[in-house]
């Protein structure tokens, strides 16, 4: 858990990169049947980023049925998450949910509480 709350520092900053998140619309998180309905195209995939000194670097995966991973120096996180607008939250297995901001700025770098993230293959 603390290497979730680490990633997360640089929270409520911003550079003014994050872009517009129009189609954001409210995601299920847990198991209805109406799961990744909403969840925005641009978010779907694997980003890496967090750090410019590569010390909270990390991996982040989103995938389309609302489920994420998270890979820092060599632990994975896994869980669901959910979008409303440009809130992120984020629900860990058997961990405390995370909130932030989330968009998609300049040069197509998703944002995270001002922290951004390139896309990782």
């Amino acid at each position: 858990m603390l290497c979730v709350l680490l990633t997360l520092g640089g929270c409520g900053g911003g550079d003014g990169g994050a872009g517009d998140t129009s189609g954001g619309s409210a995601a299920s998180c847990g198991g209805s049947d109406d799961q990744g309905q909403g969840i925005p195209a641009a978010l779907i995939g694997d980003w890496s980023g967090g750090s410019s000194d590569g010390f909270k670097s990390s991996v982040y995966s989103f995938r389309e049925d609302g489920s994420f991973s998270q890979d820092i120096r060599g632990v994975r996180i896994t869980g669901r998450f959910a979008v409303s607008g440009n809130q992120l939250t984020m629900y860990p297995d058997g961990g405390a949910p995370l909130t932030f901001q989330w968009g998609i700025g300049q040069g197509g770098y998703l944002y995270l509480d001002g922290e951004s993230y390139v896309p990782f293959r």
